[in-house]
């Protein structure tokens, strides 16, 4: 598979994406994994119009994701996939979808969610869901830009950090 890296950012492709990680990765082909948007092709547009020249981009649901037509995709092209939240890449891996980590990148402010660091804002469901993905044996980095340095979530979340 050469899924380059899968990525948790509510603003899923941006700046740090396309100019950071893109130009680090080199992508041909980013995946959107929402059920939300994918439900939502007008919105859809806006994000995938942002993508680099060169990379096709889609917006899939989590079902559409765990295709036998995705994962040819993903051993074909160097793949990029976006996730707005916690809950799309559990589910994946859930479904049988071989993620083997994730990087967390990009959970902004709001309401009810708490700093973890600058980039990573948390709610106890968050906090949840990620220990159920790491428990499933999932590797968990939070990394904003690939020259920035990494983190493993895990002891920052059980505040050994």
């Amino acid at each position: 598979m050469a899924l380059l890296l899968a990525r948790i950012d509510d603003r899923l492709i941006h700046g740090q994406v396309v100019h950071g990680w893109g130009r680090a990765l080199r992508p041909t082909w980013i995946g959107i994994v929402s059920d939300a948007l994918r439900a939502d092709p007008a919105r859809a547009e806006l994000y995938l119009f942002a993508a680099p020249e060169g990379t096709a981009a889609v917006a899939l649901s989590v079902e559409e994701a765990l295709s036998d037509t995705t994962r040819r995709t993903l051993e074909t092209e160097r793949a990029l996939v976006l996730f707005p939240g916690v809950e799309e890449p559990l589910r994946l891996k859930r479904g049988g979808f071989p993620l083997e980590e994730v990087n967390v990148g990009g959970l902004h402010h709001a309401a009810g969610k708490e700093a973890l660091l600058p980039y990573v804002y948390l709610d106890d469901q968050d906090r949840d869901q990620l220990r159920a993905l790491a428990a499933l044996g999932v590797r968990l980095v939070a990394q904003d830009l690939p020259t920035n340095p990494s983190h493993l979530l895990m002891p920052l979340l059980e505040g050994a950090a």
